[in-house]
């Protein structure tokens, strides 16, 4: 059950979302590859016990971390930097697949995906997390009006996700914000939590790379691991990084602001064809395509003055 909210608020992601720099930087980060580098943010998700039951009943977050890993940035990717067509195409899969995992876990208690409350907690948890590496990448500090922008844009864009009637996401970002720090006091660490934290220090090394690289991958995984635990846990709400199963303290703050310090610099100098992600690299030239198309265009299709015949 969500935050109550004005009735008149709660459509918001049915309307055109309001742009303005900090969306579209927002919107920027969210399709850089160095937004990658932060996904073990994500990680409040499975400290919600519905959550962890699921993934547990599959198994596939601990048995093929990768390839889950693989489909849900393939997803994202769609819903975020996609068509309107494929966006609704994949949030409609997306919202059918759910309907199968379902359960009873561990605890007794019964689990479902679409339970509102532990499928908006996925909603939400993205977009915080999302918002930590966009708020990391640019050093912005967003108003309170960029801050209810940026959430409108988020619910724009994945509104082929939202449940209907009352179970709709939050739409005010100050009850958002507030609605989260209330949930706080339902996460604990999980089978889920403990599975999701023992790959990324031990990460096998991913399908996708040939058996060849298994030796350089055992030698860099636990330095990128580290990496990944540092940035990810750095962007978390204090009160749920106090939750996770990690050591943090002054050391690990300093080498945040170090991390952060240098991904900064490289988001703002390399070009964007090296750090955007594919769709996002084809939607960014799409978009300027259309701007010289349309430069190309008359303002009026009224007679030019010299041309004009004056009647004798």
């Amino acid at each position: 059950m969500t935050c109550p909210v004005p009735h008149q608020e709660r459509h918001a992601a049915d309307a055109p979302h309001r742009s303005s720099p900090a969306v579209e930087r927002f919107e920027q980060v969210g399709g850089s590859v160095l937004f990658g580098l932060f996904g073990v943010a994500l990680f409040d998700q499975p400290m919600l016990p519905p959550v962890s039951a699921a993934l547990e009943a599959t198994g596939r977050s601990r048995d093929t971390p990768w390839a889950r890993a693989v489909r849900t940035a393939a997803a994202d990717q769609l819903i975020y930097h996609g068509e309107d067509a494929d966006r609704a195409a994949e949030s409609e899969r997306l919202m059918l697949l759910h309907r199968e995992v379902k359960g009873v876990g561990p605890d007794g208690e019964r689990y479902s995906a679409l339970n509102p409350r532990s499928w908006n907690w996925i909603l939400y948890s993205t977009f915080f997390v999302q918002r930590g590496a966009y708020l990391a990448l640019t050093g912005d500090r967003p108003t309170a009006a960029d801050e209810q922008a940026i959430w409108e844009h988020y619910l724009h864009k994945t509104r082929g996700l939202h449940l209907s009637g009352g179970s709709r996401p939050i739409a005010d970002y100050p009850a958002l914000v507030a609605h989260y720090d209330a949930m706080i006091a339902e996460l604990r660490v999980t089978p889920a939590l403990d599975a999701a934290t023992s790959t990324v220090r031990r990460a096998p090394r991913p399908y996708f790379l040939p058996a060849i690289t298994d030796p350089l991958w055992r030698l860099g995984a636990p330095a990128f691991g580290h990496v990944a635990m540092i940035l990810g846990c750095g962007i978390m709400h204090p009160e749920v990084r106090a939750k996770m199963p990690i050591d943090w303290g002054r050391r690990q703050d300093r080498e945040f602001r170090a991390l952060t310090t240098v991904l900064r610099v490289a988001y703002r100098r390399l070009p964007a064809a090296v750090t955007d992600s594919p769709m996002a690299r084809n939607r960014r030239r799409y978009q300027r395509l259309v701007g010289n198309y349309r430069r190309v265009g008359l303002t009026s299709f009224a007679p030019e003055p010299d041309f004009q015949v004056t009647a004798r």
